[in-house]
């Protein structure tokens, strides 16, 4: 069965003021080791994507004061001489690399080393480096807020969205051209001269148009001793303690950001709203979080547009291990509304700048970043399942099934390419293998690859070279517009000796390409624990010619301690089709037997399955084959979702052709001159799976003399064949349709525009159609 999606539109979100408080203490060590901390962060930097020159720009702050100047925006009187005779107007971001032997070819970007620093770091619109309201979004990232030298480390980072009018050079500026550091980040805005009561200033010393994420690493809630260098916005957090850290979010060129506060020496103070009325997703109940621990921490964040104007902006922070990329459990969440017309998107423009802010004040820390993905560059997702050959093909679902010992079981890894403005090559597959299974053979198929659709066998050196329990493939090619699909399979079996239960452990797979970060963790289960181990040589499935019998041939073993039972006791149990039948004592001395299966006991498709007990209780794991009489039909690969070609016509009828091809393969290796048909009936389309809105049309089949078949609720026959060689053959039904044939969308006038979605059943039939 196929999804169906006929044409899509996109859509945006918006963010409010929302905090987290992290509790743990901080590690302080000497001076001498922050150099050692920085190495310590390259030598275990974590994967993760290497820069091309132009997919991001470090801002030049010069460049933006002087745009300021030039727009009439350099307004406010915050400036301060204390912050002035220290601050760097240089951003200080550079980009380094891995040191880690595990890691190569992975950017580090050093946002901050030493007191009194900004840095800010970019995506490049020029190069579609982008973050689109209109689609959801997803970008991921690798974080290290250091453990600093002898003082508490300060201030951390931001990741932020805007549209400020310095684009790529965006950073906060005082009055007089200083970026904004020590508590602002880099952001929010600049608290910096006592005699100012009016949270306007501060709101235009900030990023403009934008919206930010701290990770905040330094508490700066004085509120006694204002000197005028800004250490005062968190001094509304509840319950606040000088080593506490926290995660915060809001909109920092709102001057509702900022609340007055005067001191007792009658000297003005600001404090960040981090209690805001809009926040709907309190974050004070969340475990907490170290921020400050000299390792990597993993942040994903994911956009969801509701309206043209807003949606939610979700974050985990600390949700992936740094070494294996397994998932953590104790990952931090929260969510964010967001009006996005606070960060200038209208409706002529709906890109907004995204990437990173990091700062320093008298305190500092090493700040670094890796990233992983880049949303308008490709976004795709990884999925895994795991089945059990022996019983069928039966899914693995839970971590509690049981699969016999000496199970044929097969994983597999679905990748799946959603868009948006580059391809992802260059596709390494890094499969872990878990304890109790060894992997024997795979392959990998491309369903929609335009050249070529046949599985292709993973090279026998593949799973020869393990390496740390890891199978290690280059993908033989990339996924863009034209190949969304990628399906690797591998084949193996479970542990033949299973004394006592054992574990097949969840494990992670990570996919590494050059624009693409990502992975699948598989599912666990059980080996169940069996003292007789039954094993048969015959292959699966058995082919036969007609009238034709066979034997199947079968070996026990004994795999418990003390004395073996005897062989020639124990009784085999076999069923056929259904019915079970106690063979009895055909075992011998050695543990070998054979079971003679004669053409009358079969149908076209047989089914069997047989297993050995002993007189001691004693069960052995169940062997299935399946024994095909003249060959087999079946489907081969049947493309999970099928798409027609987007249209924006909602005013006319009109007949939408199929996007892309489509891949609907029968296997037929029955004798030559065997026929076949395949049916087709399809449910009706909503868009988006809401029922209230059907689509106003129909989906047909159009044959070879032009003749229009409703398929909706119908089941109309769509490809037939007569088997024409000796070999397997394997024939994709929609090869002989063109752009005017074959299954259409005829749509009417009327439509809503949006995502339409429904079900298309294939049936395959052992005959040729009725005429």
């Amino acid at each position: 069965m196929s999804k169906l999606n006929v044409f899509k539109r996109i859509v945006f979100i918006v963010f409010g003021i929302f905090s987290l408080i992290l509790n743990y203490p901080v590690t302080l060590v000497h001076a001498a080791d922050a150099n050692a901390d920085f190495q310590n962060a390259l030598a275990t930097t974590p994967k993760g994507l290497k820069w091309k020159d132009d997919d991001f720009t470090v801002a030049d702050f010069a460049k933006a004061y002087a745009n300021r100047i030039a727009n009439g925006t350099n307004q406010g009187n915050n400036s301060n001489n204390l912050v002035d005779q220290n601050a760097s107007r240089v951003n200080n971001a550079k980009i380094t690399q891995s040191t880690n032997p595990n890691t190569p070819n992975t950017s580090v970007i050093q946002m901050t080393n030493a007191k009194w620093q900004t840095g800010a770091v970019w995506s490049n619109l020029a190069n579609d480096n982008y973050f689109d309201t209109t689609h959801e979004q997803t970008a991921s990232m690798w974080l290290y807020l250091g453990k600093i030298t002898g003082v508490q480390p300060a201030d951390g980072m931001a990741f932020v969205l805007h549209n400020d009018p310095n684009g790529g050079d965006a950073i906060a500026l005082s009055a007089n051209g200083t970026p904004v550091n020590g508590q602002s980040l880099g952001v929010w805005g600049a608290d910096w001269n006592t005699a100012n009561p009016y949270s306007e200033n501060l709101s235009r010393t900030a990023i403009q148009n934008s919206w930010a994420l701290e990770f905040d690493t330094f508490t700066n809630f004085e509120n006694s001793n204002i000197t005028g260098e800004g250490n005062t916005f968190d001094y509304d957090i509840p319950n606040l303690q000088r080593q506490d850290q926290h995660i915060s979010a809001g909109y920092p060129a709102l001057s509702s950001t900022y609340t007055n506060g005067k001191s007792n020496r009658g000297k003005n103070y600001f404090i960040m709203n981090h209690n805001s009325q809009t926040n709907v997703f309190s974050s004070y109940n969340i475990p907490p979080t170290n921020l400050v621990d000299s390792k990597w921490h993993h942040v994903t964040i994911k956009w969801t547009p509701s309206t043209e104007y807003t949606g939610t902006l979700s974050y985990a922070y600390n949700d992936k291990d740094p070494n294996t990329g397994a998932p953590l459990t104790n990952s931090v969440t929260s969510k964010y509304p967001i009006d996005l017309t606070k960060l200038g998107i209208t409706k002529d423009n709906k890109k907004l700048y995204w990437g990173f802010t990091g700062s320093t004040g008298n305190n500092y820390e090493n700040n670094l970043i890796v990233f992983e993905s880049i949303p308008s560059f490709v976004d795709a997702e990884a999925k895994s399942a795991v089945y059990d050959d022996s019983q069928g093909g039966t899914q693995v679902t839970s971590s509690s099934t049981l699969v016999d010992p000496n199970s044929d079981i097969r994983y597999t890894y679905s990748l799946n390419y959603k868009g948006w403005t580059k391809t992802w090559n260059d596709i390494n597959a890094l499969m872990k293998v878990p304890d109790n299974i060894t992997f024997t053979s795979g392959t990998v198929t491309y369903p929609n690859s335009p050249t070529n659709k046949n599985p292709r066998p993973i090279p026998a050196e593949v799973f020869q070279n393990v390496t740390n329990n890891q199978l290690q493939y280059l993908l033989p090619e990339g996924l863009d517009s034209n190949s969304r699909n990628a399906q690797i399979e591998l084949k193996g079996h479970t542990i033949a000796r299973a004394p006592t239960q054992l574990t097949v452990p969840s494990v992670h797979t990570s996919f590494e390409g050059d624009n693409l970060i990502t992975g699948t963790d598989t599912q666990a289960f059980k080996i169940r624990s069996r003292l007789l181990s039954l094993e048969s040589s015959s292959p699966n499935p058995i082919t036969l010619k007609p009238n034709e019998g066979t034997t199947v041939p079968g070996k026990v073993s004994y795999i418990g301690s003390g004395t073996t039972p005897s062989f020639s006791t124990m009784n085999v149990y076999q069923t056929l089709n259904g019915t079970k039948t106690n063979l009895g004592r055909i075992v011998d001395p050695s543990g070998n037997f054979t079971m003679p299966i004669s053409a009358n006991q079969l149908n076209k498709i047989s089914t069997l399955s047989f297993y050995v007990t002993d007189t001691l209780g004693n069960t052995s794991n169940t062997v299935s084959r399946q024994i095909n009489v003249g060959g087999l039909l079946t489907f081969g690969t049947v493309q999970d979702t099928v798409h027609f070609k987007p249209t924006n016509g909602s005013f006319e009828n009109k007949i939408i052709p199929r996007l892309d091809n489509w891949q609907i393969d029968v296997i037929d290796s029955r004798e030559k001159g065997s026929n076949w048909t395949v049916q087709a009936n399809a449910s009706n389309m909503f868009l988006n799976n809401d029922p209230k809105y059907p689509l106003k049309g129909n989906l047909i089949y159009r044959d070879n003399s032009g003749i229009d078949h409703n398929l909706f609720n119908n089941t109309i026959s769509v490809a037939s064949h007569t088997k024409d060689i000796d070999d397997t053959q394997t024939k994709n039904i929609t090869d002989t349709w063109t752009t005017d044939s074959g299954v259409l969308l005829s749509m009417e006038k009327g439509n809503q525009d949006g995502n339409y979605q429904g079900e298309l059943q294939w049936i395959l039939l052992d005959a040729l159609p009725n005429i």
